[in-house]
């Protein structure tokens, strides 16, 4: 039997694994494809077209191995993540940026696709014809000469329903060949696989499990208690490397039992194992260095080494800490995806990479405790790798969106943070287009730097190549001046960030601020599900529950957003406007003035709850006295406050002159409809007709453009639905 024998064996057996088998093993299946104009190979994991090669990250082309799978099909990010990450910490973030990195080499438009489509709320399919690459051995072909030119491929087509599965009469009885031939190979390799050394062709990878020998720690002052304590570090690290999957551990017996048996056994670990991890350990003083190395058995090429000096205190939580970390850093050293994402991501330090995916696995759950506990994982990541760019812009970001739900103390602390980013991103490369993102985060936090924010984000996407959150936040900016309609368009046409990118917007939340009561509370309780501590979001449910007239779910949403929100900020909004809506508060009564919070971080509130009211003259006072980091509020916050301001207040010389003031006004509207007409040609989004109308009557539009009279008065009803009970229970409390 040759090598080529053994190889055909292999992979022989896994064309007839069941579908669930070939699920899980479907990363290791190297046969290549044709999918519209583009060679799919899987193995190399690249693409070509036109002679022209293109690489892709292994998860990624893992992404779109599933989407073949299942072509016809919709794939939902939950799907993917169950499938391919089997990670805890990871998100449909994740999903998104394999998916943003699939379109980008295939060359594919996500609003117009030719191969990836989005299912709006569902998933993602496959769209383009798939054809099989089938490979003609050569008859005169030596088969052992690995060296010979491949054989002529040509292509089978196949439908959607059929790819990857046994589908047709002539394939099932190939499946029956395969069986059999399967069963005769397999006899002779179980007799004659003593006789072969490993073929150079397999890898731990290919197999599914990787071998790890974890040999003796060294003593390095030979004393009875420094080897004892050497061969507890060594026994704990057995203990938590047999934890992970896929990874076998050998380990030889230690001392008399290892002498007795001689070098000779020892020497048959080093033979079976694909890595082997080595180490000493010294003291002196009170304190422990424990040295680890983890080498390469094939060509001893050291893969990862770390040093620990910590104090010997408590011994067991220095065991523990150096357990954990070398557990985690071999959890990516000894897994090729996990590598070339950790490289991709802008780093080699296994231990850096870790507390980043932690920093971004908070930083993605939106609630203010978390994203402390972001900013502390990106800090620890670049504690051991300064240069880490993407731990510095993830710090930005998570500080950034902290500042959003704070007081105005917090947010100075954060701006500082920001401004520190920027600085130590500078000095570690001037030209990283990191610092597009993090002057437009600098931009936000000042709060009164809209202007220049517009006009830094229209230059950009005049360009014809901004950056990837330019078109979000210019939408962001848009729904704020009440422009749904051009908002909407522009969302569709922007994208999540690319592989291996952060971004300080995420238009998948922007997109439910446009909708109606009843289709947001859908929407957000569908993403609460994936974030269930979204502070933002869970007021955001209460209010429109309370909006649709079912108080108690209302409350049990509040009570949740108050465990969250550390300063309150968010929670009081919220139970100002179901306190209106529930008839609990009215004007000039002590429970109006008791609502009012006379601290400047709560001046916004005060004066939604005052328009509320009908109070113009007090929401007035409250807004003229906001402090310049919370005019971010105003202008990202007011278009959904308004929509519980009778007409009175909203159309009143007052209110639309004290917007004017703010810089959140007609003017600032005319500003963005501008704005859209001079990029129409760059984007195809222009003016609305309501949009248009305003712009041309040089009157400011109040009311979203892109709710229908319906939806308007649907909630007009609800308004005067709330408002009805809140008299006739105030009625009866009076009596």
């Amino acid at each position: 039997m040759t090598f080529d024998v053994v190889f055909v064996c292999i992979l022989i057996q896994k064309e007839s694994m069941p579908m669930a088998e070939k699920t899980t093993a479907y990363a290791h299946d190297y046969k290549d494809l044709r999918i519209g104009d583009w060679q799919v190979s899987p193995g190399a994991c690249t693409i070509a077209r036109n002679g022209e090669e293109t690489k892709i990250t292994p998860r990624s082309m893992d992404v779109l191995k599933l989407l073949i799978e299942r072509a016809g099909n919709v794939v939902s990010p939950g799907e993917f993540l169950e499938t391919i990450w089997r990670s805890p910490i990871a998100t449909d973030h994740a999903v998104h940026k394999a998916i943003a990195e699939l379109r980008s080499a295939l060359q594919d438009d996500a609003h117009n696709p030719s191969y990836i489509k989005t299912i709006p709320k569902r998933g993602y399919t496959l769209i383009a014809p798939i054809a099989t690459v089938a490979v003609i051995p050569s008859p005169a072909a030596d088969k052992t000469d690995r060296r010979a030119p491949p054989a002529k491929a040509t292509l089978t087509p196949e439908t959607p329903a059929d790819t990857g599965r046994s589908g047709t009469a002539g394939h099932g009885k190939l499946t029956l060949w395969r069986k059999i031939a399967v069963a005769a190979m397999l006899s002779a390799l179980v007799i004659s696989a003593p006789l072969f050394l490993r073929s150079p062709e397999t890898t731990p990878e290919a197999d599914g499990v990787v071998k790890l020998a974890v040999l003796p720690f060294a003593s390095r002052d030979f004393s009875d208690e420094n080897q004892i304590l050497a061969e507890g570090i060594r026994e704990s690290l057995i203990h938590g490397l047999s934890k992970l999957r896929q990874l076998q551990v050998l380990s030889p017996a230690r001392n008399a039992e290892l002498l007795a048996t001689s070098q000779r056994d020892a020497d048959s670990y080093l033979q079976q194992a694909d890595h082997v991890l080595q180490g000493s350990v010294m003291t002196s003083e009170g304190r422990l260095r424990v040295i680890v190395q983890l080498v390469r058995a094939s060509d001893g090429l050291r893969q990862y080494s770390d040093q620990f000096d910590l104090p010997m205190n408590d011994i067991f939580a220095v065991q523990d800490q150096i357990v954990s970390n070398v557990t985690s850093a071999l959890r990516v050293y000894l897994n090729e995806s996990e590598r070339t994402q950790m490289r991709d991501w802008g780093t080699t330090n296994a231990l850096a990479y870790e507390h980043f995916l932690r920093g971004e696995f908070y930083n993605n759950q939106f609630s203010p405790a978390d994203w402390e506990r972001a900013i502390e994982s990106h800090q620890a990541a670049i504690a051991l790798d300064p240069g880490f760019l993407n731990a510095h812009h993830g710090i930005a970001t998570a500080a950034n969106n902290l500042a959003v739900y704070s007081g105005a103390d917090k947010i100075d602390d954060m701006y500082q943070l920001v401004l520190n980013t920027h600085r130590q991103i500078s000095q570690i490369n001037p030209d990283s287009d990191i610092l597009d993102s993090i002057h437009a985060i600098k931009l936000r936090m000042r709060g009164s730097s809209y202007i220049q924010q517009e006009m830094q984000l229209r230059e950009q996407i005049l360009s014809g190549n901004p950056p990837h959150f330019a078109l979000s936040h210019y939408a962001l900016l848009l729904i704020g001046a009440r422009m749904y309609d051009e908002a909407e368009r522009f969302l569709a046409q922007a994208t999540e960030a690319g592989p291996f990118e952060i971004s300080p917007d995420e238009a998948w939340s922007y997109r439910t601020n446009i909708l109606t009561p009843a289709d947001s509370v859908l929407a957000r309780k569908n993403q609460l599900q994936q974030r269930p501590y979204h502070v933002a979001f869970l007021g955001s449910v209460a209010v429109n529950l309370a909006t649709l007239g079912d108080f108690r779910q209302a409350q049990i949403y509040l009570n949740q957003q108050r465990e969250v929100d550390l300063e309150g900020i968010l929670a009081h909004y919220s139970e100002t406007i179901m306190g209106v809506l529930a008839g609990d508060i009215l004007a000039d009564t002590p429970s109006y003035f008791a609502a009012l919070r006379e601290h400047p971080d709560f001046f916004y509130n005060n004066g939604v709850l005052a328009f509320m009211v009908g109070d113009i003259e007090r929401g007035v006072h409250y807004w003229q006295n906001l402090q310049p980091v919370h005019l971010r509020r105003l202008f990202n916050v007011t278009h959904a406050a308004e929509k519980y301001f009778p007409d009175e207040v909203l159309y009143s010389p007052q209110y639309l002159a004290l917007l004017d003031a703010l810089g959140a006004g007609l003017e600032w509207q005319r500003r963005l409809m501008e704005g859209v007409m001079a990029m129409e040609s760059v984007t195809g989004v222009g003016l609305s007709r309501r949009s248009r109308e305003a712009y041309d009557s040089q009157r400011m539009m109040i009311k979203n453009n892109l709710w229908s009279e319906q939806d308007w008065s649907e909630h007009q009803h609800y308004l005067s639905q709330r408002l009805a009970q809140a008299s006739t229970l105030n009625a009866a409390r009076v009596h």
